[in-house]
């Protein structure tokens, strides 16, 4: 059991090979928000949009205290990519939103295979439903027992979404993780949720046997100190393009 344990813990400290991504958080007066906006898509283009250039990701949030600020991450394969600086590219920002937004915080999430449903040929589309979780010492066992098994009853019932499962590396206050469903708007979500999640839930007990579901979904609600859902949307003209 402490070996089992340990290797959880472990899985939500450790970096490997994988994706990246560090997050910040902007705040925007609202008075500013044009100006704004077409000064991260300008830099962007300039220099996020290239081989060899940082990327970034754009989400504007649409939910919780912070809603309409922004989030800019920046992607990467490998963590040795985020030791590079980019003077030129920092400077232009600085010189273009410098008076124009508060930067707060910076943190480093880590893509959990595991945990991540990534559909073939799925479309690429700019709405999320983030649900942030943190799990209380000791029951990462419970939490992570439905997030993976969840993952192969999505699949079963041919979920047609993204469903994006990231750990908080760096940055956080405790083991925070971020699970991020992508939609094409609200609509589209609460479709989602109403038609197609119960066909979710059937696929889940016959795989992992009768109230399966309830039960596990119950022991993933009591191994959480929080949990949190907000909504943000992806803003293209903001973001380096799609791979």
């Amino acid at each position: 059991m402490k070996k089992i344990l340990f290797g959880l813990f472990m899985s939500t400290t450790v970096f490997v090979n994988g994706q990246f991504f560090q997050s910040r958080l902007l705040k925007v007066d609202q008075d500013n928000v044009a100006k704004f906006e077409a000064a991260v898509a300008q830099k962007t283009k300039l220099y996020n949009s290239k081989e060899g250039q940082p990327r970034y990701i754009t989400f504007k949030i649409l939910s919780g205290p912070y809603a309409q600020n922004y989030v800019r991450m920046q992607y990467a394969e490998e963590i040795s990519e985020f030791d590079k600086i980019d003077k030129v590219g920092n400077d232009y920002w600085l010189k273009t939103t410098g008076k124009l937004h508060v930067s707060e915080g910076n943190r480093i999430f880590s893509r959990n295979a595991e945990g991540t449903y990534s559909p073939e040929g799925a479309e690429r589309v700019n709405h999320r439903r983030i649900l942030y979780y943190k799990i209380k010492p000791g029951k990462e066992k419970d939490f992570w027992r439905y997030r993976t098994r969840l993952v192969k009853a999505l699949e079963a019932a041919n979920w047609p979404n993204r469903v994006s499962t990231l750990n908080c590396n760096s940055g956080c206050d405790g083991n925070w993780v971020m699970v991020r469903y992508h939609h094409k708007d609200f609509k589209n979500e609460n479709e989602a949720n109403t038609k197609i999640f119960p066909v979710v839930v059937e696929k889940y007990n016959e795989l992992f046997g009768e109230d399966s579901y309830e039960d596990d979904n119950k022991r993933l609600q009591m191994s959480v100190e929080e949990n949190r859902t907000r909504h943000h949307q992806r803003m293209p003209a903001l973001s380096s393009s799609w791979n």
